[in-house]
């Protein structure tokens, strides 16, 4: 996989709260918080609204 590619699944840095975004620049969807347990809503949002809510998301798995 190049660098470039999009990363689907993706990962709270701060919280451990994971995240999955189907295709790039679409809605990114909560899947588990930290303690593997079904997040409050799991309503789509903008990477946009997530960014500025304070999450820090990066790449599953430690890849950057």
């Amino acid at each position: 996989m190049s660098n470039n590619a999009h990363r689907r699944d993706l990962v709270d840095e701060r919280t451990g709260d994971t995240f999955y975004q189907p295709h790039p620049y679409g809605l990114v969807t909560p899947v588990t918080t930290a303690d593997g347990s079904a997040p409050s809503s799991q309503r789509g949002r903008t990477w946009e609204d997530l960014t500025a809510s304070g999450r820090v998301l990066r790449p599953a798995g430690g890849a950057r």
